[in-house]
């Protein structure tokens, strides 16, 4: 199989029939219907079925039509990237950020895509995560950082580092002297969490169901710094701790590892396969991905690298 018989099956795919498709690819009919018998052949497997208007794809046709097209994708980027190689890298390049993280990453990127990458102009949208997952899908952002990602078709995601989560409380608060707690601690407690869209909630619902453990969650808010404003008004909540870093040294907050289970998430930056600005963005994602690196390694971003993050 290469890549003309995959562009094929995406010519059938979008033209309904072989002799449309064929036309497409400057192939006789004939010749198409040989293609396809020997990529049934190849696969051990049927791809199309005929029917008096043309011919549908197979359950197996269909799985193979989506792995084309990101195939072609890929290639067609790489293709791009690789003429602009030689090119400075301009124009704009959008960026999808949580807020976990935007306050802390931003001041650190800017400086160095300024000194490296001047004609880049960086629209940053801080969101989030459930959003900016949306946002990527739909086209309006060329890469976003996102949390425990699932794969998506026309995205591509690179693991960046592992963050533990908290739980945050105020000073004072009865958990606050203790050295860690467990999901069965916390459920004791009115707690104020991200809704359920939000990938820090489903893992931290995921991690109470598999301990058989009820969260009692007070109240849902959105909001990365409202979530941190509640804790000092006595409603603890679980984060990670990037950028609470000073309070909690202050001891204006208290950070509690919670180790039954140990709750850690994965940091990736995901990034669309058919971006309009390859150059620009390929640069602009080596940035993000080497100023995280930078974070984690001076202590900055209490996290881990992740073991097959490319750094």
């Amino acid at each position: 199989m290469d890549l003309r018989d995959l562009q094929a099956l995406v010519h059938v795919a979008d033209a309904g029939t072989l002799s449309g498709a064929a036309g497409k690819l400057n192939l006789t009919q004939p010749a198409m219907s040989a293609l396809f018998r020997r990529l049934e052949e190849e696969l051990e497997t049927p791809i199309l079925e005929r029917h008096s208007r043309g011919v549908r794809f197979t359950e197996e046709g269909r799985f193979l039509l989506e792995r084309a097209r990101q195939i072609i994708a890929e290639v067609m980027a790489a293709r791009s990237a690789l003429r602009e190689l030689g090119e400075e890298p301009v124009g704009e390049v959008r960026v999808g950020l949580p807020a976990s993280v935007s306050s802390g990453l931003v001041p650190e990127l800017l400086p160095r895509l300024h000194g490296r990458y001047p004609r880049i102009r960086l629209h940053v949208s801080e969101q989030m995560s459930g959003n900016l997952t949306e946002m990527l899908q739909l086209g309006r952002l060329d890469m976003a950082m996102l949390f425990d990602i699932q794969p998506m078709p026309g995205l591509r995601s690179e693991p960046v580092l592992l963050e533990d989560i908290r739980l945050l409380v105020a000073p004072g608060d009865p958990l606050a002297c203790r050295a860690s707690v467990t999901l069965a601690d916390i459920a004791q407690r009115d707690l104020v969490l991200p809704s359920a869209t939000h990938s820090l909630r489903q893992l931290v619902e995921r991690a109470a169901a598999a301990e058989g453990v009820r969260l009692r969650v007070y109240a849902d808010l959105d909001s990365f710094f409202g979530l941190v404003g509640v804790v000092r008004h006595g409603f603890p909540t679980l984060l990670p701790p990037f950028l609470v870093q000073a309070a909690i040294r202050a001891g204006e907050l208290c950070a509690i590892p919670v180790e039954g289970p140990h709750l850690t998430w994965t940091l990736h930056l995901a990034t669309r396969l058919e971006s309009a600005r390859p150059r620009a963005a390929l640069a602009v994602g080596r940035l993000i991905v080497e100023t995280c690196a930078d974070l984690v390694t001076s202590g900055t971003w209490p996290g881990r690298l992740h073991p097959r993050g490319v750094f």
